[in-house]
């Protein structure tokens, strides 16, 4: 009787042993299909639906078009060339300056120029005696440091300008006429460009020295100030027909 119970008990530890076996197997296979499943799935989708054979890859660093697309980027890159246009503005003025410098030549009065040197806070900027000598004096040559700067400031915009002046163009969304409008403007806006890039290189010739022509030098700033004021005027019309419906 004892014999019959040993010989059962074996048989009951690997029937147990095939059921755990079983079971284990059964939850690899589960794990093995919940993880490879949805690769498997993307990859029938993407054999099947047509829509998605052909689209290449989203990447973030991808150089998007020129064409701008939309009136509001369009807005933006004409308020960015107005603040580059005062810029310029400003650094061709400072050079008109700098070649218009008189010397003083007191008139009918005492040295009004030893005067500002000791009592600089002390006399009256707009006196008339005293505007009448700072105007009727020779022209000093311009100081070579100040003639410097201001001719490298004029150079870095005008550079800034000519890029941002070939990257306007007119939003696909705008009306036929507004789109004409905006074409017109950016055509004058272009001729002025190309003005102001010709000036410019003549303005770094005559900086060059060491002789300085004042007139020379006055003449190719004005002129880089004129077109500058002329895509000013085209800039806000461009903005304008941006407007238009």
């Amino acid at each position: 009787m004892n014999s019959h119970k040993e010989n059962i008990v074996p048989g009951k530890k690997i029937a147990r042993l095939r059921r755990s076996f079983s079971v284990a197997a059964s939850v690899l296979t589960m794990l093995t299909v919940a993880g490879f499943a949805p690769s498997a799935f993307s990859a029938d989708t993407a054999a099947t639906d047509p829509s998605l054979k052909d689209k290449a890859p989203f990447t973030v660093d991808k150089t998007p078009p020129d064409m701008v697309v939309d009136e509001r980027t369009e807005l933006e890159m004409l308020r960015d060339l107005g603040e580059s246009l005062k810029k310029l503005d400003h650094a061709a003025t400072e050079t008109v300056k700098e070649v218009n410098r008189h010397s003083a030549a007191p008139i009918n009065m005492q040295d009004i120029v030893t005067e500002q040197v000791l009592n600089p806070f002390g006399y009256d900027p707009w006196d008339p005696a005293l505007n009448a000598s700072l105007r009727t004096g020779p022209l000093l040559p311009p100081r070579k440091k100040w003639l410097d700067f201001d001719v490298n400031q004029v150079a870095q915009v005008v550079g800034i300008l000519q890029h941002e002046v070939s990257a306007l163009c007119p939003p696909v969304s705008l009306s036929n006429s507004a789109k004409d409008s905006f074409k017109v403007e950016l055509s004058l806006m272009t001729e002025a460009n190309s003005k102001i890039q010709t000036a410019s290189d003549q303005l770094k010739q005559l900086a060059q020295g060491p002789n300085y022509d004042n007139e020379k030098i006055g003449k190719a700033a004005h002129d880089i100030r004129t077109s500058t004021r002329t895509i000013e005027e085209c800039r806000k019309r461009a903005a304008k027909a941006l407007t238009k419906k």
